[in-house]
């Protein structure tokens, strides 16, 4: 009998009538497609630039409650209530934001004078804090200018919006977005900041002392008195001397007058009748 020829080799060892055979073991496969996953990985998070998780801009605050709480809605949509408080603060926050006002939020040490007058029928009266932040959250070649509080009186069912407006020299928004607040800053709204830049400002801030707005104590009342204005009080005060300078006058002038007639003797008198010189 003769000998079988031997079967030719397959053309791959990994190949049989055309299907794709593993011959590698399962633990040597499974570690290859980790360092191919892993591969892969790095060169998408190298190849993509790393999303800003910081922004600089002006945050709304409302103080009606005595402590500043960040706003859950924007200015355009609260409406403001008598003896309310609404604060702005220019900074860099991330997405927690925690930069507040330096002043505290009470409306009667804000708006001393406000606080002890009268409300106006159909007006609400507003302490609108303007904080313009650190001069390590400013862009670079800005200065923030100095904080400020304005006590406004609006009609109600106003909103922050409009508190604003009647609080600031000027307000620039786009896209419902307040961009600058008394013209600061200039060339930005909004920006994004590198997390490096954030972490930097912050540091910085660090060094920075709090500086809150100056506000006037109320000027004292003038004294009055019953009758009237403190004017009135005046005037009728120096016609009073006046009449009593000119009493004393009269009364003084009659008593010379009295005095000089006295002084005339007898024969002076009899003189006088008959013509004789004295």
């Amino acid at each position: 009998m003769g000998q079988r020829a031997a079967r030719p080799d397959p053309p791959h060892p990994g190949l049989t009538k055309g299907l794709l055979v593993i011959t590698t073991p399962w633990r040597r496969l499974l570690a290859l497609l980790l360092s191919l996953t892993a591969g892969l990985l790095t060169v998408l998070v190298t190849a993509s630039p790393a999303a800003a998780t910081a922004f600089r801009y002006w945050s709304y605050w409302q103080g009606a409650s005595g402590t500043w709480v960040a706003a859950q809605t924007g200015p355009g949509d609260h409406v403001v209530t008598d003896r309310d408080v609404q604060g702005w603060r220019f900074a860099i926050s991330t997405a927690e934001v925690s930069a507040f006002p330096d002043n505290a939020p009470d409306f009667a040490a804000l708006c001393p004078e406000q606080a002890a007058a009268a409300a106006t029928a159909g007006q609400v009266r507003v302490a609108v804090v303007i904080d313009a932040g650190f001069v390590a959250d400013a862009p670079e070649g800005q200065s923030p200018p100095g904080d400020t509080v304005a006590c406004v009186s609006v009609p109600e069912g106003s909103t922050g919006s409009q508190a604003l407006a009647a609080a600031a020299t000027s307000v620039d928004e786009q896209g419902g977005l307040v961009c600058a607040v008394n013209g600061y800053p200039t060339g930005e709204c909004v920006a994004e900041v590198s997390d490096a830049d954030a972490a930097a400002a912050a540091a910085a801030a660090a060094d920075e002392a709090p500086n809150p707005a100056d506000v006037a104590a109320p000027a004292a009342p003038a004294q009055t008195d019953d009758q009237g204005s403190p004017t009135a009080f005046a005037l009728g005060a120096l016609a009073l001397a006046a009449l009593l300078v000119a009493a004393w006058l009269l009364t003084r002038s009659r008593r010379q007058r009295q005095a000089a007639e006295a002084a005339v003797t007898p024969t002076d008198q009899a003189a006088d009748r008959d013509g004789t010189p004295r």
